[in-house]
């Protein structure tokens, strides 16, 4: 399609549902659209859908990009109700029923998903947008994966490089996406790259974790959070708790404390805003600019407009939790936007979303991981493994993507090898 001009694909005979992202949150509600008999249009940045959950591994090289990166035309391609564009949203008009894109034409909707996800946040961290990895895009995995094996080589030819940090890692933030990154660093600096370059390299870099709060995983209980730290600290990872990042430089970092670590790669997972469009909305936003929301999923004042995903402050009707920015949360209130959406246009009452809370879980390397079931049943060692590996199966969007993502984990397990560990396109000095 020509930038500029309006898809000629919409039909305007029958309501128009345009959803906003294509994440968790937007690929669940219009899937539920499928049978609907309405016009579905998904907007995305990115023509693919990635699967947020496993960039780490993405950024490690455990798996490639197709295994958590899929087409979104073709997730769509047998739904003959959608249509897809790549474009990037530059502001919503709620009163206009309109939103506008930077580079395509502005187009109308009869009804609204706003799924746009969420962004890093900084906290105000000096230095840190321009020198942090963060891990929320396919992008931020693939730098920093070039990264990684750049200082690395960097470090080969010039071993007196490593005492300037230039193989030490920092990770922020002792929660999910933190803890399950520093772990598989851990294991690509002991197995694939103790073997590619030599213990005496491998035996000089540093690994450190640094959570701001006095324990990792708060929103476990404390049987997972003292295995956690264990299994951490097994595989050679300094944690430091109560410490605060307070600036970041391309080899330094510097904590609130005054400690500052020799490190030329600091890897961000402490924190997440709601896109920056949500602002755009001209509404009232609760914490981290997320888009508050009624039992049905809608904005106050605008029943034509649902938000669901990390974009969204949902609170669950069965408990009344707001509900935590997690990929299972918003696949599932996608989906019950979409069925919503379906209920409407059939002349029928919507209905409060109730999330089903399969638990809490976390993979801190291989064999090692936790899970805090529904009920406080909690779980770890390898059955927490296997079962935070089933979770994770389901909510990949296709079955091919499920096929690679097993057919690389099994190769990993058995052969300790991470074939993306490949440098691609400039070298870093």
């Amino acid at each position: 399609m020509t930038a500029g001009t309006a898809p000629s694909s919409v039909k305007p005979s029958r309501p128009t549902v345009l959803v906003l992202g294509g994440g968790f949150g937007g690929l669940g509600a219009a899937r539920k659209l499928e049978k609907a008999d309405v016009d579905v249009v998904v907007v995305d940045a990115n023509d693919y859908h990635s699967f947020q959950p496993m960039l780490y591994q993405l950024a490690t090289g455990l798996l490639d990009t197709t295994a958590v990166a899929h087409s979104l035309r073709d997730l769509f391609q047998h739904q003959q109700n959608a249509t897809v564009h790549q474009a990037s949203v530059s502001a919503i008009d709620l009163d206009g029923r309109e939103v506008q894109f930077a580079d395509m034409a502005p187009l109308k909707y009869d009804y609204l998903v706003i799924g746009l996800g969420a962004v890093v946040q900084f906290f105000g961290c000096k230095g840190a947008p321009e020198n942090a990895f963060p891990l929320y895009t396919v992008e931020d995995a693939l730098r920093l994966r070039s990264h990684l094996v750049a200082r690395w080589e960097a470090a080969d030819r010039d071993p007196a490089l490593v005492e300037d940090g230039a193989l030490n890692v920092v990770v922020v933030g002792g929660g999910p996406t933190g803890i399950e990154s520093v772990g598989a660093l851990s294991e690509l600096y002991t197995s694939d790259f103790a073997q590619d370059y030599g213990d005496a390299l491998a035996g000089r870099a540093r690994l450190t974790l640094v959570e701001a709060g006095p324990e990792l995983f708060p929103m476990f209980k404390p049987d997972i959070r003292e295995y956690a730290q264990h299994e951490l600290e097994e595989r050679g990872v300094e944690i430091m708790l109560g410490e605060r990042v307070e600036s970041v430089e391309p080899t330094r970092v510097t904590l609130a404390s005054g400690t500052v670590l020799p490190a030329q790669t600091l890897v961000w997972g402490a924190g997440l805003q709601a896109n920056p469009l949500t602002e755009s909305l001209g509404m009232k936003l609760e914490r981290g600019n997320r888009i508050p929301v009624d039992p049905e999923l809608r904005l106050a004042g605008h029943p034509e407009v649902f938000a669901v995903g990390d974009a969204a402050w949902i609170t669950d009707a069965a408990t009344g939790d707001v509900l935590p920015q997690l990929g299972s949360v918003a696949l599932q209130a996608g989906e019950h936007a979409g069925a919503n959406l379906a209920r409407i246009v059939r002349g029928d009452e919507p209905k409060p979303f109730e999330y089903t809370d399969k638990g809490t879980m976390a993979a801190i390397a291989r064999g090692a991981a936790v899970a805090q079931l529904h009920g406080g049943r909690t779980m770890k060692g390898k059955m927490a493994f296997l079962a935070w590996g089933a979770v994770h199966l389901t909510l990949l969007s296709a079955w091919e993507d499920r096929t690679k993502a097993i057919v690389d984990w099994t190769w990993g397990g058995f052969s300790h090898e991470r074939p993306g560990r490949i440098l691609v396109g400039d070298k870093e000095t």
